[in-house]
């Protein structure tokens, strides 16, 4: 009886009968696993600064609002300095701190801006500088000027500071130092006394442009104008410390749920709503779902790729060798070893092109985490004005995947063995051994 060992050492000679073929065969089952992976990285990558940048620009990983505001978007439904103090004191307990990298309370409004030489519709946001740069990216993406300070609003008319988008700048002909009005209407609160409150009224306040930005989102940058939070509660008519939002930036994108159930469970009393970025934000976690399933069948197109060479190198090897198997089964070898046989040559040959691959794939993949992949490369004339996010991407690829590719690969590799192996078993021995 031959044993198995000595199947396998006979397998493995069999592989280095025409060691170029060989090397050719696993070299290029190594550049699919390679691409798979790098795929996977950049894939992955793309989505986590997809992720991040989207959550920077809108309302964080988890927001904090009135009840109903996701639905209707009235700015009159405020959260009260009752429930953001209290929001504020939870998160900084012990439990909580260590997850939050940023909170920042906002009061936004709609108003018009307007200049010497025209006037625009504009989204009003009062930030806490200090605070908003924890949360947002406009503050990094300052191009001109400065972003606001904490001082207080300047008093004896002098104008408050603000911040406007490159689009509002160019469509208002203004620039740093320039002077422009915002003018609103006062916000009325729900139950408010209308005969006393001053909602009805239109409001206006003169500002002075201290900091230009560009995020490459026309959404943001031809309608954001930020102020100091106390100039917009000024303006606003808003008092008591009242905001709209209080945004949160988290260290982990994976924690959103958590911290959002948290906040829930110490807000019970509170008509609020805790929302995640997939909620405040389902347009773009649609997108992101979209695009998984894409990824999906391409990587699915990809192990087709390398299961059809795996299958096909294996089969020819079976095919080409009628005559050696019938010796074999004319010394005595059984179907069932020489099938045992024909698989361990194609796990032999996975395991090469594993290797080859994981050396190719994770040194291309750790250059792209490193230094990562310039987009301006396929954009030489510049980059399109709808792109949002860093033109540079960086890989991310976690050890779960690389586990996973692997696995798939070499589960796919085994299966695919058992139809040459099959053929091999079946070999009729009088055919087998014509030499004609």
């Amino acid at each position: 009886m031959t044993s198995a060992p000595l199947l396998i050492k006979v397998s493995w000679r069999n592989l280095w009968r025409n060691p170029r073929g060989t090397l050719l065969t696993a070299l290029a089952l190594g550049l699919g696993l390679s691409l798979l992976l790098i795929s996977l990285g950049l894939l992955d990558g793309g989505h986590e600064q997809t992720i991040a940048d989207g959550v920077r620009f809108g309302p964080g990983h988890v927001v904090i609002q009135a009840k109903g505001y996701q639905e209707t978007n009235s700015d009159e439904l405020l959260l009260s300095a009752r429930v953001v103090s209290s929001s504020e004191a939870f998160l900084q307990s012990d439990t909580i701190k260590q997850l939050v990298r940023g909170v920042s309370p906002r009061l936004l409004a709609t108003g018009l801006l307007s200049s010497a030489a025209n006037a625009s519709g504009v989204r009003i946001m009062g930030v806490i500088p200090q605070d908003e740069r924890a949360v947002s990216l406009i503050p990094q993406r300052m191009i001109a000027g400065s972003y606001l300070s904490n001082d207080t609003p300047p008093s004896n008319g002098r104008p408050s500071a603000a911040v406007i988008g490159i689009d509002l700048a160019r469509k208002l002909e203004v620039k740093v130092g320039s002077k422009v009005v915002l003018m609103t209407q006062a916000l009325r609160q729900p139950g408010a006394d209308t005969r006393n409150s001053s909602g009805d009224e239109m409001e206006s306040t003169l500002l002075r442009v201290t900091g230009i930005f560009r995020t490459g989102l026309q959404a943001v940058d031809a309608n954001i104008v930020q102020v100091p939070l106390p100039a917009a509660q000024s303006l606003l008519g808003v008092t008591g410390g009242q905001v709209t939002q209080v945004a949160l930036l988290l260290a982990e994108e994976s924690d959103s749920p958590l911290v959002a159930k948290a906040l829930r469970r110490q807000l019970t009393d509170a008509s609020v709503e805790v929302l995640t970025w997939r909620q405040s934000i389902p347009m773009l976690a649609q997108i992101l779902g979209l695009d998984h399933a894409f990824n999906y069948i391409m990587n699915g197109v990809i192990l087709a790729m390398v299961g059809l060479g795996i299958l096909n190198t294996i089969l020819m090897r079976v095919l080409e060798r009628h005559y050696e198997f019938g010796v074999c089964k004319a010394l005595g070898l059984r179907p069932g070893q020489l099938a045992v046989m024909v698989i361990g040559e194609s796990l032999a040959l996975t395991a090469i092109s594993l290797s080859l691959g994981l050396v190719f794939g994770l040194s291309i993949e750790h250059y792209f985490a490193t230094s990562g992949l310039d987009l301006r490369l396929l954009f030489r004339r510049g980059l399109p004005p709808a792109l949002v996010f860093d033109p540079i991407l960086y890989s991310r690829l976690s050890p779960n995947r690389i586990v996973w590719s692997v696995s798939i690969v070499f589960v796919m590799a085994t299966i695919i063995s058992f139809y040459p192996a099959l053929k091999a078993a079946r070999i009729d021995l009088p055919d087998a051994l014509k030499v004609l």
